[in-house]
């Protein structure tokens, strides 16, 4: 068949000419390609393509993209920057991001430690101290303590009849007798966990006066510091301590403080109740654990880097050793922390038998140590207390002892207010300064502070545990709130997502204005 090239008709091969509007008709219609070769030529090939049907999809997608090509290069060096103009934006873009982070971070921290603050004046925060504190208590080193107790529960309480009435108190004579047996053994000092004290009607008993004199000869003839418990009388001028001026020298504070974590170093009472800063005249009582540890001899600071170390934390006021504290009208109190480390290691002697404690046996257990004499067996003792780290009680004879120990020994050391802080800003600064590096360190810095926080977080909670559990061992610093710190700092990135979306709100709410309010309710 042929066609026309004007009207597109086809026609007969026979027909020569359109008969519509006279043009010459096209050659043969080729469906597929036709090679022609001329009889004898050695030309090249040459190649016939029919174009009627259209182009081939591979010539129009070449011809596409050709034309496509130059489009975009023109597009792309359009919209490409510079390569020094992009890295400087990107700088500037993460610099704003590490500010706006370390901003964010130091607002959080406030609100971090005032939250901390808050806690720990509730209940669940004191509990939380206490669990520090007894965690704490069982991690401490302790050395053998010098010091041995004299159980005398056995020893029963007597009625005598004074004035017409009759008293109960612990005969006086087997007390002589066991005093004189220990003082000849030679130790640095003896203490009596007895309340000697008179009540409104005088001296208990009607020997006392004898008894307490004979307790200063003994005192004098041995070179052996006694001393006798007095509770009842210990608010009054120190001449009515065990009733006479001259017996005052014997007397020793036994008043355990209701937080049974302290000991009273001093008690000081103004006279007339008047403030221990403007009073002249006050009275100034020492614990037995203290009168007994000064006569064996303190625990200085020690030497080196760890006295040096504590020195200059106590002069920044960071820790200290003896806190001293105003508790009523008139009365002061300076008090420290116990050691309950040798709690179990303590030696006690169980005898009212002068002869036993007499005995060159018993020399190693009295000779150069501290004697405390008093009820040292559970179920006979009056005064009882449940310690740190210890769920049963204890006779209070185990409280002095452990007191004199942490004075002789090993004296603790524990935050002050500012401290606290230290240690807190210490930690939450640990947690900023580490992501901050990694935002230096990462250009996608807020994908790092999403995905490294936690891990960044947890990193400082074990740290954290190795500071207050091991390092305790070697400063003997007490840091009793870690635990609280602990779970604050283990939900830290829970709580710093809750505050940032509440912040988010709050600004949104801020920036609608009234009439978009009235928009949306209309």
């Amino acid at each position: 068949m042929k066609s026309c090239p004007t009207c597109n008709r086809t026609f007969d091969d026979t027909l020569s000419f359109c008969l519509e509007d006279g043009a010459v008709l096209s050659a043969p219609f080729v469906p597929a390609r036709e090679h022609h070769i001329t009889s004898g030529d050695t030309a090249p090939r040459t190649e016939l393509i029919d174009y009627s049907a259209g182009l081939p999809a591979t010539v129009l997608d070449n011809r596409k993209r050709e034309k496509r090509r130059p489009a975009a290069r023109k597009k792309k060096q359009a919209i490409q920057p510079e390569p020094a103009v992009t890295q400087q934006t990107g700088e500037r873009h993460r610099g704003r991001e590490i500010f706006r982070e370390v901003l964010k971070g130091i607002l959080f921290i406030a609100v971090v430690l005032s939250l901390k603050l808050s806690i720990e004046q509730t209940t669940f925060g004191k509990h939380l101290e206490l669990m520090s504190y007894n965690l704490l208590q069982t991690q401490l080193s302790s050395q053998p303590p010098p010091i041995t107790l004299v159980d005398i529960s056995d020893l029963s309480v007597s009625d005598f009849v004074v004035a017409g009435q009759t008293v109960t108190a612990t005969p006086r004579d087997p007390i002589k007798e066991m005093l004189t047996a220990i003082a000849g053994r030679q130790p640095r000092a003896i203490g009596v966990d007895i309340d000697f004290s008179p009540d409104e009607n005088g001296y208990i008993l009607p020997s006392d006066p004898e008894f307490f004199q004979f307790c200063l000869n003994l005192s004098k003839q041995t070179g052996v510091p006694i001393f006798l418990g007095v509770e009842r009388t210990i608010a009054k001028p120190s001449n009515e301590w065990l009733g006479e001026e001259k017996y005052q020298g014997l007397a020793a504070n036994i008043l355990i403080p209701r937080d049974n974590k302290r000991m009273l170093n001093l008690l000081e009472v103004a006279s007339n109740g008047a403030s221990t800063a403007a009073s002249e005249k006050h009275n100034v009582s020492q614990s037995l654990s203290a009168l007994v540890a000064n006569a064996y001899g303190r625990q200085a600071d020690g030497s080196g880097m760890g006295a040096w170390v504590h020195s200059y934390l106590a002069q920044s006021g960071l820790v200290e050793r003896l806190t001293e504290k105003q508790i009523g009208a008139g009365i002061t109190v300076q008090d420290f922390l116990i050691d309950y480390g040798p709690r179990d290691s303590i030696e006690t002697i169980r005898t009212t038998n002068a002869t036993v404690l007499g005995d060159v046996s018993q020399r190693d257990k009295l000779q150069g140590k501290i004697v405390l004499l008093g009820d040292a067996t559970l179920g006979k003792a009056t005064d009882t207390f449940v310690i740190p780290g210890r769920d049963q009680p204890y006779p209070g004879i185990f409280v002095h002892a452990c007191a004199a120990y942490t004075l002789i020994k090993a004296p603790l050391y524990e935050l002050t207010g500012k401290g606290h802080m230290v240690i807190d800003l210490l930690l939450s600064g640990l947690i900023l300064l580490t992501i901050v590096l990694l935002g230096f360190r990462y250009r996608d810095a807020e994908l790092v502070t999403n995905q490294l926080r936690g891990i960044v977080t947890w990193l400082v909670v074990l740290w954290a545990i190795v500071v207050g559990v091991v390092f305790v061992r070697v400063t003997r610093i007490m840091w009793d709130d870690f635990f609280l710190a602990l779970i604050l700092l283990v939900f830290h990135p829970s709580i710093e997502r809750h505050a940032e979306t509440a912040w988010r709100k709050i600004r949104k709410r801020s920036l609608v204005t009234p009439h978009d309010r009235d928009l949306a309710k209309g």
